[in-house]
Formats: C-alpha cells, structure tokens, sequence
C-alpha cells in the first residue's frame, strides 16, 4: 500500500474545496492512502520564528524512511506525466511513503527544504493552502489513473 501525507498549515473549513478534495480522495483506489494533517497556524511571530515554529509543526509526525517534498512555487514544475513518473519511480526504489508540506502564509522555513527529497511546484503563482491541497490532491489522483492507465487522463 503506497501512503500520501499532507501536512499543512491552516485548516479547510466546511467549503466547496473540502467537498472537492473528499471527492478524488474518494475516487482514489484501495491502494493507495492519504491522510492530512491540519496545524494550527501560528500566530503573533516575527516572519523568521513564525516559519521556523512551522517548520517544527510540519516535520513533528514525517514517518521514517519517507520521501517528502516541499511545496514550493520556486520549486520544480513538472506536468502530471511527469508527476506520475517521479512517484512511479520512486515505488520501484522502495519508497511507500510520501510526505508533501505546504507552508503557511510566510512561506516554508529552509530547515524544510535542507529536509526535502525534493522541492516541487503546483505552478508559478503562489496559492492558498486550501487551493494547494485541491490541485496536489487531483495531481494524487490523475497520477494514480496515468499509472493504471485510467482514461480520467485524456
């Protein structure tokens, strides 16, 4: 069973998103799990503390022996195919557990990125976590049908 982990800062409210989100993680099949972690944010902190305080909410519960990537708009931009590829591939090393972080809104703490496997892009343009979360969780999915060759992806 191959396990995806979300950790976020901020919560989904009860919203069309959170409805959106439910859907793929319905759709995705038994072999695959994603679970999410919502942090609370911090808050009253200078730029600098509040990332690093962040930082330590996102890396408290990483499993072991997982390949994490940080969400970043600096980060690498890669198509679905591309995205599907990179997750395959990284099965075939033995990898059954993967870590994605999205940051707050002052962004990730470098402590994140030294941490990271590696630093991925949803795009160019900065999102809000909940946005974030949609995109990365139908990424999960259209992923998982490129794989299982799934005609979602045409």
């Amino acid at each position: 069973m191959i396990k995806f982990q979300i950790n976020a800062i901020g919560k989904l409210k009860k919203s069309p998103v959170l409805e959106l989100i439910s859907s793929y993680r319905c759709r995705i099949k038994n072999s695959l799990v994603i679970c999410e972690f919502e942090l609370k944010k911090s808050a009253g902190l200078p730029t600098e503390n509040l990332k690093l305080r962040e930082a330590e909410l996102l890396m408290s519960n990483v499993p072991a022996k997982s390949f994490v990537f940080s969400m970043d708009e600096r980060g690498e931009l890669l198509n679905s195919h591309q995205f599907a590829d990179l997750l395959q591939q990284k099965v075939q090393q033995c990898y059954s557990s993967f870590v994605f972080i999205i940051g707050g809104a002052a962004g990730l703490d470098k402590s994140i990125h030294d941490r990271s496997d590696q630093i991925l892009a949803l795009g160019k343009m900065t999102l809000p976590h909940m946005l974030a979360r949609l995109v990365l969780v139908e990424q999960i999915y259209r992923a998982e049908c490129i794989i299982n060759h799934h005609p979602y992806d045409k």
